[in-house]
């Protein structure tokens, strides 16, 4: 990514972003639950409906979204919010995330980047251009997980771990949505700087037991626990849909269950005067998958699969948080087993078709679950990942081989286009696909205040895990507009890929695509 180049873009929409700041009193949060939080937004599982792509208050947006599944909230200029809020809103029908060219619209929703970091601190609203407020300059070299990388009026992201190669790997909202990137390295975060939340304690980071992403499993019933919420390390599930108008705003413990028969399930939480834990039944970790809810027990039919308990605390006039028991059995029917709870079927993993210049209506990549990099050619396309050798690729299918694209860009080929001896021709990047900044007007992404940033960014950013765009880069930063990267396409191999057709990696920015999506969906609402 060319930073520079991005930042001076669109500077001009830091100006807009500002006046979002919303001031909010911060506690001490530990350096391992900011992590957990930011992976909630990163894992979070959610459906687009048809609905979810207008929006009631803007007649011209069209969501670049198609309807499906995804993982990963959107991203949304200006967006800053719960899961709980998020998940209510597309269920209303509110649009899937928005861009700089929407404006900031209250009919849609997601996270932006510094609304995202300020959610994964549990602060108040900040921006790029105002994080300095509430955290401190660090040296490079003192970076630990959950510290962030700013840039004022462009772009944060949120440091996650060093990785073997020396390389750093973040989760950030960019682009398509929020995700992890472990693709982009040191150079997606040159001249910025290195800050530390005020409130952040600890060190080091370790798993958050009973969180959302790393729940604590029941082997075995009878079941019982005993513990404290004032105790746990997660606070993200803030209602459910089976009682959307009681607030479980509280901490929580969630517990996974999976059952290898169908049965009945009875669960029941005891709690001291004074506090106040309700015992919920999830599907899925989506509020909207809350299928039962209770204030001491709930007894529900369940079929084969995996359920979630959830022991949250109530909120009245204020949160009552404090020690419960939790009771569980399950009495079996002896029968096969059904369809199971639902699941969901997020598109974008390695090998999936994707959206590129030629089926811009295809899914973008998912970096959350795998695919960084959108390759196309004029009959196939397919998401993809960097690679060293060729054991890299084994997510791709035996026979899959890492291939170079050109000047060293390695990537991951399926078996079709590995095997043989010739190298295909090295192709320029698609038409359109390194545009300046200023000239990208339908993308953009970034941030929630404050920013001016960039849209599109290097083709096929990602991370190793949500739905990051098209493999086309990401728009995004905190309000932006990125660089696509300048590497044409080629399909010579070290997995000695054979020539079938001029592959390129889509480096289009993902202003490029959403525009021409949105021109199909606005011509297809017009008919």
């Amino acid at each position: 990514m060319k930073t520079s180049r991005l930042v001076t873009g669109m500077s001009a929409f830091g100006f807009a972003l500002a006046a979002l700041f919303t001031s909010g009193t911060s506690e001490a949060i530990p350096r391992s639950q900011v992590m957990a939080r930011a992976k909630a937004f990163a894992y979070h599982p959610w459906t687009c409906k048809a609905e979810n792509m207008v929006a009631s208050c803007n007649s011209s947006y069209v969501s670049i979204y198609t309807p499906g599944d995804y993982v990963g909230l959107p991203y949304d200029w200006g967006g800053y919010m719960t899961l709980f809020e998020f998940d209510q809103a597309i269920a209303a029908g509110k649009g899937a995330g928005s861009y700089p060219e929407d404006g900031i619209l209250s009919c849609t929703v997601g996270l932006d980047c510094s609304g995202f970091v300020s959610k994964a601190f549990a602060a108040g609203h900040y921006t790029t251009s105002n994080m300095a407020n509430i955290s401190n300059a660090i040296d490079v070299n003192a970076i630990l997980p959950a510290d962030i990388f700013n840039y004022a009026g462009y772009h944060v992201a949120m440091f996650s771990h060093m990785m073997a190669n020396g390389e750093p790997a973040f989760y950030e909202s960019l682009g398509y949505n929020v995700h992890y990137n472990a693709t982009d390295g040191w150079a997606h975060v040159d001249g910025y700087i290195p800050r530390r939340y005020t409130q952040i304690e600890g060190t080091s980071v370790s798993d958050v037991e009973g969180s959302l992403v790393t729940p604590i499993k029941i082997d075995s019933f009878p079941y019982t626990d005993t513990r404290n919420t004032k105790d746990s390390g997660s606070d993200m599930l803030d209602g459910c849909g089976a009682a959307p108008a009681k607030s479980e705003s509280g901490p929580e413990y969630v517990y996974a269950v999976t059952f290898d028969q169908p049965g009945t399930l009875t669960a029941t939480i005891s709690d001291d005067a004074g506090v106040d834990i309700d015992i919920h039944l999830y599907t899925s970790m989506n509020t909207n998958d809350c299928v039962a809810r209770h204030d001491t027990t709930i007894t529900v039919d369940v079929d084969c699969g995996t359920y979630y308990l959830v022991a949250d605390t109530f909120k009245g006039a204020s949160e009552q948080p404090g020690l419960y028991s939790l009771t569980a059995t399950f009495t079996p029917k002896n029968q096969a087993c059904g369809s199971g709870p639902p699941q969901y079927s997020p598109s974008g993993n390695l090998g999936d078709p994707c959206g590129n210049p030629n089926s811009p209506d295809l899914p973008f990549c998912n970096p959350n679950l795998g695919g960084e990099v959108c390759l196309y050619n004029d009959q196939l396309s397919f998401c993809t990942k960097a690679c060293s050798v060729d054991s890299d690729c084994a997510g791709l299918g035996e026979g899959s081989c890492c291939g170079d694209l050109g000047a060293g860009e390695l990537y991951c080929f399926t078996n079709a286009l590995c095997g043989g001896t010739t190298p295909p021709e090295e192709e320029n990047p698609p038409e359109g696909g390194d545009p300046n900044p200023e000239d990208l007007t339908s993308s953009g992404a970034g941030g929630t205040a404050g920013a001016s940033g960039s849209s599109g960014s290097t083709g096929g950013n990602g991370g190793t895990a949500g739905n990051s765009g098209n493999g086309a880069g990401n728009p995004g930063g905190e309000s932006g507009s990125g660089n696509n990267a300048d590497q044409g396409g080629g399909c010579n191999s070290s997995g000695t890929p054979v020539n079938s057709g001029r592959l390129s990696v889509l480096l289009l920015a993902l202003a490029a695509i959403a525009a021409r999506r949105r021109s199909i969906f606005s011509s297809q609402r017009k008919t």
